[in-house]
């Protein structure tokens, strides 16, 4: 925007418009463009890094989501608990569809997703009082929806150690997630990968395998930091 359009879109004054924009510009957090327009650099990238890692300062290791990626071909998500969600700190692109909703920085109710679903399963909160502070939304048909439903989803992703997501997030897309946990068996984050549905279901054994092993040796080089 130019600085008269900023002013009247946020309701200031132009003057303050104008020392704003060239504020921005002299510390590197915008571009002044020819038209006379100003828009944002890429330096604001570096504050969402340096927040997404302050949420988990013991991982180090995007050099495994590489590999998992690699070998799955699908895209990878690393989540961790906050409260009643489960928030996306990196996000690793795979083969095919790019329709996936989770973003780094974004987040999801704690009954949906691969990542949502080990993380009620396995994280900190009660899964019984969550469901009790808050009705489920559904995002589609597959979504779980009542109570009974989830509960019983909790505890058969305890008894496996990881779950299936067969589009209850998004129409078309399908993910494996699996819990990653410290040495003494607390929770610090789901991983999970996610992609077009024919390429995850039916394929489960191999991608739970791939998974768990990534979980572990994450899980293990928390326990060094």
């Amino acid at each position: 925007m130019t600085p008269p359009e900023l002013a009247k879109e946020i309701g200031i004054p132009r003057p303050s418009a104008y020392r704003l924009l060239a504020a921005l510009v002299q510390d590197g957090l915008g571009t002044q463009l020819p038209d006379g327009t100003t828009s944002l650099s890429t330096k604001w990238l570096l504050f969402g890094d340096r927040a997404l890692a302050t949420a988990a300062p013991w991982f180090h290791r995007d050099d495994l989501l590489r590999e998992l990626r690699d070998l799955t071909h699908l895209t990878v998500f690393l989540s961790v608990p906050r409260e009643h969600r489960t928030v996306c700190i990196r996000r690793l692109h795979g083969q095919g569809v790019q329709v996936l909703v989770l973003e780094p920085g974004g987040s999801l109710p704690l009954h949906l997703g691969g990542v949502g679903r080990i993380t009620l399963a396995f994280g900190p909160e009660d899964p019984g009082a969550y469901l009790d502070a808050h009705h489920p939304e559904r995002l589609t048909s597959n979504s779980l929806e009542s109570k009974n439903a989830i509960l019983a989803d909790v505890t058969l992703s305890r008894e496996r150690g990881y779950c299936v997501s067969d589009e209850d997030v998004t129409v078309g897309v399908g993910a494996v997630a699996a819990p990653v946990l410290d040495p003494s068996g607390g929770f610090l984050a789901a991983l999970s990968v996610a992609g077009r549905r024919a390429d995850v279901i039916g394929r489960e054994a191999q991608l739970v395998e791939a998974l768990q092993d990534v979980a572990s040796q994450i899980g293990e080089s928390a326990a060094t930091e």
